[in-house]
């Protein structure tokens, strides 16, 4: 096909559309089509992200239980089996910690002294290291702090925190935060 009469057609596409929908219209339908086609590439990303996060066995079976279409015990025997895999080891701990009292700092919060808790149950698959933080700073401060915490730290969870304010017309809190870092076990 020569250049010309596509230009030509290109054009007189332009100038129908335009007389149809006026600019405005134009302009929201090449809008709503951009977006339309970002969803979409959106969506195929993150299809690929969690398929390629996911260990490989943990993914056969969940595409073979999709495939199937059925509820199978196998399949979540399988997935259960893989689970304590997808935690850290406790020798990460120490590294853990540090970046909950980076998070602290990058927080500008003012942190009491640190009690430290392990336990770990008979025949568990998993130790709970628990750390609880007196900390002291506006509610926002803290609240940020938390978030930082928790999308930074994936095997940490916030198991209790403990607000008051000492004074009724200040605006700075003490607060006890306790987190729990979940690991699994050295043992099978």
């Amino acid at each position: 096909m020569n250049a010309a009469p596509l230009r030509d057609r290109l054009l007189t596409l332009r100038f129908e559309l335009r007389r149809l929908f006026g600019m405005p219209g134009l302009i929201g339908v090449l809008m709503i089509g951009a977006a339309v086609l970002m969803c979409a590439e959106i969506a195929s990303v993150e299809a690929d992200t969690k398929e390629m996060q996911a260990p490989a066995h943990v993914v056969e079976a969940a595409q073979t239980r999709h495939a199937i279409g059925k509820h199978d015990a196998q399949v979540d025997a399988v997935a259960l089996e893989a689970l304590p895999e997808l935690f850290p080891r406790f020798s990460q701990s120490a590294d853990d910690i540090a970046s909950i009292f980076e998070q602290a700092r990058g927080s500008k919060l003012t942190l009491g002294s640190a009690e430290y808790q392990v336990s770990t149950d008979a025949g568990a698959r998993f130790t709970r290291y628990q750390v609880m933080l007196p900390v002291k700073d506006q509610y926002s401060a803290i609240r940020h702090f938390l978030a930082l915490v928790l999308n930074n730290v994936p095997n940490a969870a916030l198991r209790e925190i403990h607000v008051e304010r000492p004074a009724v017309d200040g605006n700075i809190l003490d607060a006890r935060v306790r987190f729990e870092l979940i690991y699994r076990s050295a043992q099978p």
